[in-house]
């Protein structure tokens, strides 16, 4: 065995301990940082429908992996002109939880997408901005208990791709998503469009 000096011993042990710190999750709540990352809001903007997102590939990753960075797909933004069905304000996380559908009236289950806008605090001018706007649409101070809205209303939401990798769940009958709000009806329904840079009326035809 080649002795080591103790110079080289110390110099191995500091790239151990480094290479350990890089690999430790330290994310506040899941897949946070890129929850929050507004690098790609001056990203050109590819129109898509919400009945598109649900043929995506749904990401193989779980709540195993809360630091999973962005690939794909996900490195991608879009505008997706939906119905707003339901609006959750108080996540414990500080998201804007919104539920779209295709259609005016599409049973929700079925066929609904979330879009969600951080906190302010994550990045200040975007996402307050983006609430701002959202705000100025959709009369969130008259919501039901549960964050329904009365009549729905169309918006137009822009963002990056995102797949909430944490609801889906293995059990003996195969992968599922699981406590996604209302929109669990397959695994295509965990990607998002998260964070949301900006919100807009359509524009008509």
């Amino acid at each position: 065995m080649t002795p080591r000096t103790p110079a080289l011993v110390a110099a191995l042990a500091s790239v151990a301990i480094g290479t350990a710190h890089g690999q430790t999750c330290t994310e506040p709540h899941y897949r946070w940082s890129e929850k929050v990352d507004a690098s790609f809001a001056t990203h050109t903007r590819a129109a898509v429908d919400v009945s598109d997102i649900l043929t995506w590939t749904p990401r193989t990753i779980t709540a195993k992996d809360k630091c999973a960075h962005r690939i794909g797909r996900e490195q991608n933004v879009y505008s997706v002109t939906a119905w707003v069905r339901r609006i959750k304000l108080h996540e414990t996380d500080g998201d804007w939880h919104v539920e779209i559908t295709e259609e005016e009236y599409t049973p929700v289950p079925a066929s609904c997408i979330i879009v969600e806008i951080p906190p302010p605090a994550a990045n200040g001018a975007v996402y307050r901005q983006a609430r701002d706007q959202l705000a100025a649409l959709v009369d969130t101070t008259h919501l039901t208990p549960t964050g329904d809205l009365d009549a729905p209303v169309q918006v137009t939401f822009t963002g990056a791709a995102f797949f909430d990798g944490y609801h889906q769940k293995q059990t003996s009958t195969g992968k599922h998503a699981s406590q996604h709000g209302r929109c669990n009806s397959s695994l295509s329904a965990l990607w998002e469009l998260h964070p949301i840079y900006e919100v807009k009326a359509p524009v008509g035809p």
